[in-house]
């Protein structure tokens, strides 16, 4: 593998403003977990 191919994964090298960007993508993910969790349960209950 290239060194141009690696992706790097040190929070440290962004700024307050990209950090703050990535907690929001985090957070909108795992609220999109929570949903589809939710949705599966009530699924299983319908059966």
């Amino acid at each position: 593998m290239t060194e141009e191919n690696k992706i790097n994964f040190d929070l440290s090298t962004l700024t307050l403003e990209e950090l703050v960007e990535v907690y929001e993508n985090i957070e909108i993910f795992l609220d999109y977990l929570e949903e589809s969790k939710i949705e599966e349960e009530k699924g299983k209950e319908d059966e």
